[in-house]
């Protein structure tokens, strides 16, 4: 009986650990980054704080991790297609360029210099 009881609690905890799925946290939504790739060569990028951060705080953290994104994936520059701001959470869905940049408008921005610039910002 011990045995089938370690079995069991053996699958389920390995069952657990290959989904990434385990016990809910009671005190909320997790915190830290998420990113997703989609169709079309778009990302999604998502950032929540673990406290109450200001706006300004959370914004900044997102930008700079679509801009590391964006350099880890081998491009210089990205665009922001669209953009969701909720309480301590912001998801950003970008897309990924290199080389000429498209049209250039407010919501493009070079990866590196984005970067450099909120360096010091992001804690």
């Amino acid at each position: 009986m011990k045995r089938l009881f370690l079995t069991s609690a053996l699958l389920f905890a390995a069952a657990c650990a290959s989904t990434g799925e385990g016990p809910s946290n009671p005190t909320g939504p997790s915190s830290g980054f998420a990113e997703e790739a989609m169709s079309g060569g778009r990302y999604r990028i998502a950032y929540t704080s673990p406290s109450d951060a200001s706006a300004n705080v959370v914004s900044n953290r997102t930008l700079a991790r679509a801009a590391q994104v964006t350099l880890d994936k081998g491009n210089e520059w990205f665009e922001i297609s669209s953009k969701i701001d909720g309480k301590n959470t912001q998801t950003l869905v970008i897309v990924m360029g290199k080389g000429e940049a498209l049209a250039g408008g407010p919501k493009q921005y070079n990866a590196k210099e984005t970067l450099a610039s909120l360096k010091g910002k992001v804690g």
